[in-house]
C-alpha cells in the first residue's frame, strides 16, 4: 500500500529540500546573528555561543540546536522559537539604533556648547569661511 498523497510533499529523512520554508531560513539566520554577538571569540565554541544567545531570546539549546541542524529540511520551525527570535533581534536592531541617535546627539550639544562657549562658529561655517578666504587669495 502506498503513503496518501497528503505525505508526498514530507521530505524523507536526510532529504534537503530544493527551497527550505523562508520561516526556518529567517529563524537560522537570526539564531546565527544572536550567535554571533555572543561569542567570546578564540577559545570559545560556536555551539556555546549558540545556546547563550538561545537562553537570552528565550528558547531552549536543544531548540536551537534542532533549528541549527535541521532549518534546510524543516517545513516551519516551532512558533514560539521563530517568534522569540524575531522579538529579540528586534530589540537589539533597536536598541543599536537608539544608542546611535543617542551618540549624535551627544555629538550636536558638544558642538553647539564649545561654538557658544568659544565664540567660534560650528565646524561648517569654518570650513565655508575658510573656501571663501582661499578663493580671495586666488584672485
Amino acid at each position: 500500500m502506498s503513503e496518501p498523497s497528503r505525505y508526498q510533499s514530507v521530505p524523507k529523512r536526510g532529504e534537503v529540500m530544493s527551497n527550505p520554508s523562508a520561516c526556518a531560513e529567517e529563524s537560522f539566520h537570526l539564531l546565527n546573528a544572536a550567535a554571533k554577538l555572543h561569542w567570546r571569540g578564540q577559545g570559545d565554541t560556536w555551539t556555546a555561543a549558540r545556546d547563550r544567545a538561545a537562553v537570552d531570546a528565550g528558547i531552549t539549546p536543544a531548540q536551537a540546536e534542532r533549528l541549527q541542524k535541521n532549518w534546510r529540511t524543516m517545513k516551519f520551525p516551532n512558533g514560539d522559537v521563530y517568534r522569540l527570535l524575531r522579538n529579540k533581534y528586534a530589540y537589539l536592531c533597536s536598541w543599536i539604533e537608539n544608542d546611535a541617535e543617542r551618540m549624535e546627539r551627544e555629538a550636536r550639544e558638544i558642538e553647539e556648547t564649545n561654538a557658544t562657549l568659544g565664540g567660534h562658529h560650528s565646524v561648517a561655517q569654518g570650513l565655508a569661511r575658510a573656501a571663501k578666504g582661499a578663493e580671495r587669495e586666488m584672485r
